[in-house]
């Protein structure tokens, strides 16, 4: 009698990348422990990329907050603060932080 060993496959969430494809319209929420960047519309807001990461803001603040940036354009946000991005007069891409912990955050993107 043979025996082999089992090999345990990683779940398939663990595995992928995640997917930022819903926030193309500027509408969505997720959860990130890595800085992550995604494609918003360059026709409703005048640009079409976002980079939001976790980082600790020392100075005054000396907490941790979530960067969200766009091109000329960087807003640092604690727990549930509020924020928005207009850039060339086009809609404002807004965004709200509803947690941020030891290993991450939580935002919700309102178009």
């Amino acid at each position: 009698m043979v025996v082999t060993p089992a090999v345990a496959a990683a779940p398939a969430a663990a595995s992928a990348k995640p997917s930022y494809r819903s926030c193309y319209d500027g509408k969505c929420k997720f959860t990130f422990s890595k800085a992550v960047s995604f494609r918003i519309s360059k026709k409703r807001y005048g640009f079409s990329r976002v980079y939001v990461s976790k980082e600790h803001v020392g100075g005054i603040f000396d907490q941790d907050m979530v960067v969200v940036r766009g091109p000329g354009s960087t807003a640092s946000l604690g727990e549930n603060a509020r924020g928005n991005m207009r850039i060339n007069g086009k809609n404002a891409l807004s965004f709200r932080v509803l947690a941020i912990t030891g290993k991450g955050a939580t935002i919700r993107f309102t178009g």
